[in-house]
């Protein structure tokens, strides 16, 4: 018979594990996206989703989706994160049985139909707002369009500055705690990165944004595989691709948000 305090480290790794592989951006890096989507609202937008979300900001409700993953009913909205794009594949197909059992491309058009028609599927428009403005996140994370064969990056274990981490976790939040900041410094820094194209960058739809995705996964993203610790040249090499698609995911929830509350 196990003793109590076995049972306890058991449970321990096993939930350590299943977060590992199911985080999107981290806490941080979803605050961040939110934090850049608010700053970009029109007041009067802003004003209505506010009132929606019951004085919630959208930084604090962008971690929503994480957050109910220890409640089984919320089991059903597990695939929602991700979605899967081979590397011999150009174009995103919306008839396997993973995007008909709901994937995050799937879900975001989803979820924009229901807020533009106030028809919603689960819950409320309050839910609704929070789950959007955390998938829109995840979509901008590339391995979260993944290649169907590593766990998006999960199954690659590596280290970080010499710690046990996987390629995954290293996007999700490594690289981004790594330049110690708050959410708040961090969209300080970053929020105007994009500025000159940001209508370009708007005018695009989810499938492209997946796409975009997909294609910076294949560029680059993986280490080279002799490379079993990663550290400063990664950090240095990457982390303007990853801020960049921090800011494309805040300014694009923002311009889905106005479009569908401008009037």
């Amino acid at each position: 018979m196990e003793k109590p305090f076995v049972k306890i480290i058991i449970l321990i790794v096993a939930c350590a594990l299943f977060s590992s592989n199911v985080f999107a951006w981290g806490a941080k890096g979803h605050r961040i996206i939110g934090e850049i989507a608010q700053r970009h609202l029109d007041p009067k937008v802003l004003k209505k989703i506010d009132k929606i979300l019951q004085g919630e900001s959208l930084a604090m409700c962008s971690t929503w989706m994480d957050h109910i993953k220890s409640n089984d009913s919320f089991d059903h909205m597990y695939a929602w994160h991700y979605c899967t794009i081979a590397d011999n594949k150009t174009t995103y197909e919306d008839g396997t049985e993973e995007a008909k059992n709901g994937d995050v491309i799937i879900t975001i058009e989803r979820l924009i139909r229901e807020l533009s028609s106030k028809n919603f599927t689960d819950g409320d428009e309050r839910m609704a707002i929070r789950m959007l403005t955390h998938l829109i996140g995840d979509i901008h994370q590339p391995l979260h369009v993944g290649n169907g064969e590593d766990r998006g990056g999960n199954d690659l274990k590596i280290k970080w500055f010499e710690k046990n981490s996987n390629l995954h976790r290293i996007w999700d939040s490594e690289i981004i705690d790594y330049q110690d900041l708050s959410y708040t410094e961090y969209t300080n820094w970053i929020n105007h990165i994009g500025d000159d194209n940001i209508e370009i960058y708007q005018n695009s739809n989810v499938r492209e944004w997946a796409l975009e995705s997909k294609e910076i996964r294949m560029t680059g993203l993986y280490p080279d595989e002799n490379s079993i610790s990663l550290g400063y040249d990664y950090n240095y090499n990457h982390i303007e691709t990853l801020n960049l698609r921090l800011y494309l995911a805040g300014v694009r929830l923002a311009y889905v948000l106005t479009a569908i509350y401008k009037n």
